[in-house]
């Protein structure tokens, strides 16, 4: 490999070569060259790029090139300015530099393939119109940035099988296809962000996204796929002021936490079979249906109690019966935890104990009502267990009233009429519309105030008890 400086660079670019192949080119100065004064087809192979920056202008209007990058070496800074290219291809290059930069270009196919490594520096588009872009197994290393800014791209986009550290896509106007395929980040606590963006037909496959991915101010105008998508124990997929013209789908995605914070879906959207640690859902119009068949969220007590609310509508709108009841639980759990933690501080904001003395009470009333019927039947899905809340507390509170009655007579416990005279009075007891002497054969009263108030207690105990069991048994109905 022989050494060559800027001049001799220059020399034989601007001769009638196509090419230059095995050197290294030493740029002592600062140094612009004209794409004009070169052949359109153009190829840079195996040469290593040092010392100053250089940079690519162009002084002909309407002078496209195809140029090549193969098998380089870059150890300083690439720019490339006001250029038109009909072909512009990095092939397997490593970058060791500070940055390489592509602004203000008009470029019918720009691709990096076969493995581009950027083992240092970022590469930056800005306030380019690049007709077709496809970015496929490029390699960036530990603090090295992708951005894509101020930039329209009115053919397809496709961003492949690339390790990313940090990403942003800025202000950018995607007319066609964005495909964005089993994309990695090398380290979950850097960023990845979409922000003022139009999305034509999308699509997000099999990539790892980050734990700090945010689309903010995005408009997704047709059909969005975002499949397949995370990894559960660090994404967190948060968007922000978005909305969704077309349909939208999340199924088949395992993500630690999504979030959906002002958003406007128009269209359908689905998240069937999808796995979250956490979802967050605030301010949210779903204007048609929202499909939530199968979703799973581990940590449903870390969810706030409108997000639940959001998603136990949606399947209730759905007809999801039994997610539906799942979520109708959560949402209790959830409302009981709100509760608590009202209750925590209203005792430590003592100063305004005068003006909002109902609220604690009417809060103390609810909680009490959950914790009612969570224990009886969990909220009136389950029948065994307010059948058996009846039997049990009816049968306790039946034998207070015995005993009670019975509290100056002597029961002999093995003598059958004993016997009968209990068993009798007990089915007697549960009978809730009968409120005669349970332990006498005529229509007679009690006599006894105590044996009363446990009587009628009892009756409102049981009452509750087959209420909160019907309603069970009606829970595929709501």
């Amino acid at each position: 490999m022989k050494n060559i400086d800027e001049f001799e660079f220059e020399k034989i670019l601007y001769s009638k070569e196509h090419s230059i192949s095995d050197c290294k080119i030493e740029f002592e100065k600062i140094s612009n060259f004209d794409l004009g004064k070169i052949k359109p087809r153009f190829l840079f192979n195996n040469v290593v790029f040092s010392g100053k920056r250089f940079s690519f202008y162009k002084s002909i209007e309407k002078h496209s090139n195809y140029i090549t990058f193969k098998n380089c070496l870059f150890l300083t800074d690439l720019y490339i300015g006001d250029c038109d290219f009909q072909n512009l291809h990095f092939v397997s290059n490593t970058f060791e530099c500070q940055y390489i930069i592509i602004r203000n270009c008009k470029i019918l196919d720009l691709r990096y393939s076969d493995e581009n490594n950027f083992k240092n520096g970022n590469l930056n588009i800005d306030l380019s119109e690049i007709q077709n872009l496809d970015f496929e197994n490029i390699i960036f290393s530990e603090f090295s940035k992708f951005k894509l800014t101020n930039s329209n791209f009115p053919g397809d986009v496709s961003i492949i099988r690339n390790n990313i550290d940090q990403l942003l896509v800025s202000h950018c106007i995607f007319k066609n296809r964005f495909d964005y395929f089993s994309n990695k980040f090398n380290h979950t606590r850097n960023s990845a962000l979409f922000n003022n963006c139009e999305f034509n037909f999308s699509n997000f496959f099999e990539s790892n996204f980050n734990n700090d991915t945010l689309f903010s101010n995005c408009k997704f105008l047709n059909i969005t796929k975002i499949e397949n998508t995370g990894d559960e124990t660090k994404t967190t997929l948060k968007f922000d002021d978005c909305e969704f013209l077309k349909q939208v789908s999340f199924n088949k995605s395992r993500i630690h936490k999504i979030v959906f914070n002002n958003l406007k879906f128009h269209d359908i959207i689905s998240l069937q079979e999808t796995y979250f640690d956490i979802v967050d859902i605030d301010r949210t119009i779903f204007e048609k249906q929202a499909y939530f068949d199968d979703i799973e969220i581990k940590q449903i007590h870390n969810c706030n109690t409108r997000s639940i609310r959001t998603i136990k509508l949606q399947l209730q709108k759905a007809e999801n019966k039994i997610d539906y009841n799942k979520f109708r639980i959560y949402e209790f759990n959830a409302y009981k935890k709100d509760i608590k933690k009202k209750l925590k501080e209203f005792k430590k904001d003592k100063d305004h104990l005068n003006h909002r003395v109902r609220q604690p009470i009417q809060l103390k009333r609810d909680l009490f009502i959950l914790n009612i019927s969570d224990v009886v039947s969990e909220y009136g899905t389950d029948w065994k267990r307010a059948l058996k809340f009846t039997l049990l507390t009816g049968s306790i509170i039946y034998l207070l009233f015995f005993i009670c009655e019975n509290s100056n007579c002597k029961i002999t416990l093995l003598n059958w009429d004993s016997y009968t005279r209990f068993t009798s009075g007990l089915f007697r007891f549960f009978l809730v519309t009968d409120f005669f002497n349970p332990l006498e054969n005529d229509r007679t009263y009690l006599t006894n105030p105590l044996s009363w108030l446990i009587f009628i207690f009892g009756k409102i105990v049981i009452a509750f008890g087959i209420y909160e069991m019907i309603q069970s048994f009606r829970k595929f109905k709501a």
